[in-house]
C-alpha cells in the first residue's frame, strides 16, 4: 500500500467540500478519481500533497518525493524546455544532466531550447510531465493534466502517458468517463459536493485499451450510472 485515506473532511466556511472520504492507494498502480466538476477532487489531491489541511481525517503515506501535474502547466515563460526541467531538478538539488534524459522520455527531442510560448499545449504538457517525473516521485500526482487539449491530441496524451509513467503510482483525477476507464487500475467514484465515495471499480482490461470494445463501453456505462 502507498497511500491510505481514512475519513477525510474538509470545509470552507459554510461549505463543504469533502464529507469522510476514504480509500486506499496500491503501489505501482494508477487509480483515478472520478467526480462532476466542482464536487472537491482537486482539494483532495491538494491535501494529499500537503498544499492544504483536512478539517479532520488521517493520511498515511510512505515517506517519498511527491510529484504534481496540475491543470494548467505553470511552466516558467522565461526558461526553455530543457531549462524547465533543470530548474526543477537544481532545486531539488539533483543532477541537471538527468533533464535530456526527460526531454527524450516525453518524446521532445529537438524541442529542447524552445520557449513555452513557442510550444503546442500538448508538448507544454509533456514538459509538465517530464518535470514532475524527473525528480522520480514516489507518487505522482495529476490534476486533470489534459482538460484543455482538443480530443485527438488527448487520447495520443494518454496514450502516451501510459508509456511514460509506467510502474509508477499515481492519482489522476478526471471528470471524463472515457478517460478514466483508458487510463486507470481503479476507478474511485466521488458523490457531488460535499463528497462522498460512491464506489471504487476495478478496470480489468489489458493495456492499451480498445475504448469502443464491449468491456470498455460497459464500464463506462456503469461508472456514468454511478455518478
Amino acid at each position: 500500500m502507498a497511500l491510505k485515506i481514512e475519513n477525510i473532511r474538509k470545509s470552507y466556511g459554510d461549505l463543504k467540500v469533502l464529507d469522510g472520504v476514504s480509500f486506499e492507494v496500491r503501489e505501482g498502480e494508477i487509480l483515478c478519481i472520478v467526480g462532476e466538476s466542482g464536487c472537491g477532487k482537486t482539494t483532495l489531491l491538494k491535501i494529499i500533497a500537503g498544499i492544504e489541511k483536512a478539517d479532520s481525517g488521517k493520511i498515511s503515506i510512505k515517506d517519498g518525493r511527491i510529484g504534481f501535474v496540475f491543470q494548467d502547466v505553470r511552466l516558467l515563460p522565461w526558461k526553455t524546455v530543457l531549462g524547465n526541467i533543470e530548474f526543477v531538478l537544481g532545486s531539488m538539488g539533483m543532477d541537471k544532466s538527468k533533464a535530456r534524459e526527460m526531454v527524450k522520455l516525453v518524446g521532445l527531442e529537438g524541442f529542447e531550447d524552445y520557449y513555452p510560448k513557442h510550444l503546442s499545449g500538448g508538448m507544454q504538457q509533456r514538459v509538465g510531465i517530464a518535470r514532475a517525473i524527473a525528480i522520480d516521485p514516489d507518487l505522482l500526482l495529476m490534476d486533470e493534466p489534459f482538460a484543455n487539449l482538443d480530443a485527438l491530441t488527448k487520447e495520443r496524451m494518454q496514450c502516451e502517458l501510459l508509456r511514460i509513467i509506467r510502474g509508477k503510482t499515481v492519482i489522476f483525477v478526471t471528470h471524463d468517463i472515457d478517460e478514466a476507464v483508458y487510463l486507470a487500475d481503479r476507478v474511485v467514484i466521488l458523490s457531488k459536493r460535499p463528497a462522498k465515495v460512491v464506489d471504487i471499480i476495478d478496470i480489468d482490461l489489458p493495456k492499451p485499451r480498445d475504448r469502443v470494445s464491449e468491456k470498455f463501453l460497459e464500464y463506462k456505462r456503469r461508472i456514468y450510472d454511478l455518478l
